[in-house]
């Protein structure tokens, strides 16, 4: 399981799929926002606080 402090890795299947993990709801849905999130740069080079919390912003709900 990745440290939440480091930062989160766009190209790396595990960690959108973690990512993902944590919130309700289809996890389709969750990793297609983390895709578009991380074309857009949005959390490119965030912590995965960061990630999270874009998620969150996004309308997304933690488990």
């Amino acid at each position: 399981m990745p440290n939440d402090n480091k930062f989160f890795n766009c190209s790396e299947k595990y960690e959108v799929e973690y990512l993902a993990s944590k919130f309700l709801g289809s996890k389709i849905e969750v990793i297609a926002k983390i895709k578009e999130l991380c074309i857009s740069k949005k959390i490119h080079y965030s912590s995965h606080k960061q990630a999270e919390q874009h998620l969150i912003d996004a309308g997304f709900k933690k488990k």
